[in-house]
């Protein structure tokens, strides 16, 4: 028997089991402003900041059962790529998130998803300040927890101390513990098992299958990308291609 494991497998499945049974509301909301946009045939934008938070923007891209009408705000300045210092000093830093909104120029038909772990870094609030100024509808999947026990004060936080949680229209908690990690080893000061991959993982598929289920209810087709690595996915996805290369940068 490998107790660690047993201990971080079931911590996991309760985490699962909570956001289920916490989030149902919040999702169905989120997934009627995301089936607007594709009834209207308008994109549906997400940013996740940098560091590991953008794992939750690049799950709702070109992912085989995926919205095809997903546009990805990625700044390669921020990402894990670029450096891993560099992306947290970055994400640090004021006036940057904002930028990013400018540039993609997003408006108020827009929808905008922000994937930030935490909720609480300076190029995320930035981002959402601006996203709302521009009175774009925001999404947030971020860890209410987490924010809320950081202290003020933290060298993270954007100068206004705002959280993410209280600036989006709609807030989908990923219910990731302060600091991210659950197991504890004997000997060993800082705890392992990170777990807000998998949460925030299951956030965006559990979104993208309600936003379809909804779509579907309503008489609308939503575009789904198949697998590019099965027979036939090449010829489903052209017209998505056709459809969304010429306004999705990402493509």
């Amino acid at each position: 028997m490998n107790a660690v494991a047993d201990f971080y497998f079931d911590q996991v499945q309760q985490k699962l089991s909570e956001l289920k049974r916490c989030e149902a509301l919040t999702i169905q909301k989120a997934a009627s402003l995301l089936k607007r946009q594709i009834e209207q045939n308008r994109l549906i934008y997400v940013f996740g900041v940098g560091g590991h938070s953008v794992i939750g923007s690049e799950e709702f891209f070109w992912r085989a059962g995926g919205l095809a009408n997903i546009a990805p705000l990625f700044d390669a300045s921020l990402l894990l790529s670029g450096g891993g210092r560099k992306s947290t000093m970055l994400e640090r830093v004021p006036g940057i998130g904002d930028k990013i909104i400018k540039a993609n120029d997003l408006g108020e038909d827009d929808v905008l998803i922000i994937t930030s772990i935490y909720g609480m870094n300076a190029a995320t609030i930035d981002a959402a300040l601006e996203a709302k100024g521009r009175n774009v509808t925001v999404i947030a999947i971020t860890s209410v927890a987490h924010a809320k026990s950081t202290p003020p004060d933290f060298v993270a936080r954007h100068p206004s101390r705002k959280n993410l949680y209280e600036i989006a229209d709609v807030v989908i908690d990923n219910h990731v513990p302060p600091g991210d990690t659950i197991v504890s080893v004997d000997g060993v000061e800082q705890a392992v098992g990170a777990v807000s991959t998998i949460l925030v993982s299951a956030c965006v598929q559990w979104l993208v299958i309600e936003t379809v289920k909804q779509c579907a209810a309503a008489g609308i087709e939503a575009p789904v990308w198949q697998s590019a690595n099965v027979v036939g996915g090449d010829e489903k996805n052209a017209r998505y291609m056709e459809s969304y290369s010429s306004r999705i940068k990402a493509l």
